[in-house]
């Protein structure tokens, strides 16, 4: 749960190729998406959770969005006086890290609340939908071929930076092929820590009943990076370092006409947080897809070791 909730404020407004204030008023109905794929939820539990998304969205959009813009803002100035190098890039990602942090805290008891009213029959089919993921992860990272995944990591990579800077010059791709060669494996850690993550979570849901004993048991559980294992936190600063590399030197490569798109596009996201009115206009009736085609959350290696790997 909380990784798809960083994931949803640090990535889909900033990398979506739809607009920041319509993903953002949809916000909504993307959280639930992705709660029902995850658990049937009854009448009840479902306006619990719409009455702590309009509360929590509230509070986000009132405190959280002015400092989106100005952290954009400031990166932007970065760019146009030439100090985005690789330790402003990494400064930049501790500011994130800490806006992840607080919406955590943030959203910390209502994720108690909602596991607390959860029924035997809904944590089985919690337990179904994370097998299934796994599942995926499995087929889709775990077990793929290196040249595979190192194909795939330059596909991702290169996609998020064109939404920035446009299409990328030779030599940046060259860059991230480098880097996507450099990393680690760090696919069958990172599935191993999630079912040991996920076993102890349904061992601590096991005491719903008492619910003192499931919050001291749970809350650790809600700490980003606090049950890694030594071996996928070692990897993953590792490739988080390999990574700050690689995007610094992509930018360094980043012609007048890059960066020049770079200062638009990040005031132009810091512009659109700023129009955001708080809710005074409700969004319109619920599409069955964004920009006509099904939602989907961004997965690239940002997540891993730019934002994961920061937080930890």
């Amino acid at each position: 749960m909380k990784r798809t909730t960083l994931l949803i404020v640090l990535c889909v407004l900033l990398l979506t190729g739809c607009g920041v204030r319509f993903a953002y008023n949809n916000l909504d109905w993307l959280v639930m998406r992705w709660v029902d794929r995850q658990v049937a939820l009854d009448a009840d539990q479902r306006r619990q959770v719409e009455d702590i998304i309009d509360q929590r969205r509230a509070w986000h959009c009132a405190s959280e969005l002015p400092l989106y813009a100005d952290f954009l803002r400031e990166l932007a100035a970065d760019v146009e006086a030439d100090r985005l190098d690789r330790d402003r890039l990494a400064d930049h990602g501790q500011t994130l890290a800490r806006f992840g942090r607080r919406l955590l805290d943030a959203i910390h008891d209502d994720l108690i609340d909602v596991m607390l009213s959860l029924s035997d029959a809904q944590v089985e089919d919690l337990k179904e939908s994370f097998a299934e993921a796994n599942e995926e992860i499995r087929a889709e990272q775990v077990e793929v071929a290196d040249s595979v995944r190192q194909r795939d990591r330059v596909r991702g990579m290169s996609r998020s930076l064109r939404r920035f800077y446009g299409s990328l010059n030779r030599d940046q791709l060259s860059r991230l092929e480098t880097w996507a060669d450099e990393l680690a494996r760090d696919d069958a850690l990172m599935l191993e820590d999630r079912q040991t993550w996920q076993a102890r979570l349904f061992e601590a849901l096991e005491l719903r009943d008492e619910p003192e004993l499931f919050i001291r048991e749970v809350a650790p559980l809600l700490e980003p990076g606090e049950n890694w294992s030594a071996d996928y936190r070692a990897v993953l600063e590792a490739n988080r370092e390999l990574t700050l590399d690689a995007l610094a030197d992509v930018h360094e490569l980043a012609t007048v006409r890059q960066r020049r798109r770079l200062v638009s596009r990040l005031e132009g996201f810091a512009d659109d947080f700023e129009r955001l009115r708080c809710f005074a206009e409700q969004p319109g009736p619920r599409s069955e897809g964004i920009c006509g085609h099904a939602p989907q959350m961004p997965c690239n290696e940002y997540r891993r070791y730019f934002v994961a790997g920061l937080i930890g």
